[in-house]
């Protein structure tokens, strides 16, 4: 059974033609038997769709859970193209002398940019700052924290950092913000200060 199904798939996707319907029949007695096929459902969707049936809009909410790039089947689904795998271009043939007729009647787009890029050099222009312009304030002036945004981690990361002066200024602060710990906060400040001796 799996055989014949995979000789018929591969069969209808060969010659694949939405408006066959006995193609159409084959893809659905596939999905009777295998209804999880992805490739089949999306095919058959497509005959649904092309052959205006109303069996489409039941099938479609089924096989968008089953396709893994739904914009893809939706592209797929509204394309208009209609591909003949027979039908072969006629290529046209040339002799080595008609290239080079062909080619140098276009002119190129590397030669335009590189100009470009040669009257860039040459020119060299440059960004002139003016001289009037105020000098940037100084970024490296300590910013003040207000004292309602002190946290007990805020100065831990003072102590990590090895600022001991703000740790034990924001300690002094927590412990008036908060009376209950003030004897945690005078021993975390009496520590703060034996590692600011250490170091």
């Amino acid at each position: 059974m799996v055989d014949e199904s995979k000789n018929l798939f591969s069969s209808i996707v060969k010659d694949y033609n939405p408006k066959d319907e006995k193609q159409a029949n084959d893809l659905k007695k596939i999905l009777n038997s295998y209804p999880y096929f992805q490739s089949a459902s999306a095919h058959y969707l497509k005959s649904l769709k092309v052959q205006e049936k109303g069996a489409y809009s039941e099938l479609l909410p089924k096989t968008a859970l089953l396709t893994s790039n739904r914009k893809l089947l939706r592209d797929w689904l509204f394309s208009l193209e209609e591909v003949n795998v027979n039908s072969n271009p006629k290529a046209e043939k040339y002799s080595f002398l008609d290239w080079f007729d062909i080619i140098s009647d276009d002119p190129p787009e590397v030669e335009k940019k590189f100009d470009l890029i040669n009257n860039f050099i040459k020119n060299s222009p440059k960004i002139e700052f003016s001289k009037d312009q105020k000098s940037d304030p100084n970024l490296t002036i300590e910013t003040k924290i207000k004292d309602e945004l002190i946290t007990e981690t805020l100065a831990k990361i003072y102590v990590n950092q090895k600022k001991y002066n703000k740790a034990i200024k924001a300690y002094e602060i927590l412990s008036l913000k908060y009376p209950k710990k003030s004897s945690f906060f005078a021993d975390q400040i009496i520590d703060v200060k034996k590692l600011k001796i250490k170091n």
